[in-house]
């Protein structure tokens, strides 16, 4: 008798929980649409989630972590799209070459991730639905012995991972 009363409660508390959900989509499961858009935005899927691909990342100039028109018109075009389609976490981090001291560049590259995440949460982002990171120059994507590869080293990703 008791543990049916047990099963009983379990049973109303489940449908409880449940019930006042909206259809949730599964963890890990990107909609068609939200596919589409991340396809569209030129974001690549990694080991990591989707990330921006190389030929699109936003890159800077020594020393610099102000954004330009250009950089600012995709940010703003595509926090929109992904907004549209449910899209509404989003990790940025910022990334620096080896020039300078580790020390300066962790705080260059947080000043990166923060202009990209600030233009996010502007246009419709909430604040705590974005994570702005400084990784310096731990993760460089190319060598830092010349100024092609250190100018791919100074760059912000944005990744997204699945809802």
């Amino acid at each position: 008798m008791v543990f049916g009363r047990i099963s009983i409660i379990l049973a109303a508390i489940t449908a409880l929980l449940l019930g006042g959900c909206a259809t949730p989509q599964p963890r890990g499961i990107w909609s068609p649409e939200q596919l589409a858009v991340l396809k569209e935005e030129n974001f690549v899927q990694t080991a990591r989630g989707w990330e921006f691909t190389v030929d699109d990342r936003l890159l800077f100039a020594t020393d610099e972590s102000q954004l330009d028109a250009s950089q600012t018109d995709t940010i703003v075009r595509i926090a929109k799209r992904l907004l549209a389609v449910g899209i509404q976490h989003a990790e940025v981090e910022g990334h620096t070459d080896k020039t300078g001291t580790t020390e300066y560049n962790d705080q260059l590259s947080k000043r990166r991730a923060d202009a990209v995440a600030g233009l996010l949460t502007t246009n419709g982002f909430a604040a705590e639905n974005v994570r702005a990171t400084g990784l310096g120059e731990r993760f460089p994507v190319e060598t830092n012995a010349s100024a092609t590869g250190r100018r791919e080293n100074r760059r912000v990703v944005i990744l997204l991972t699945a809802p």
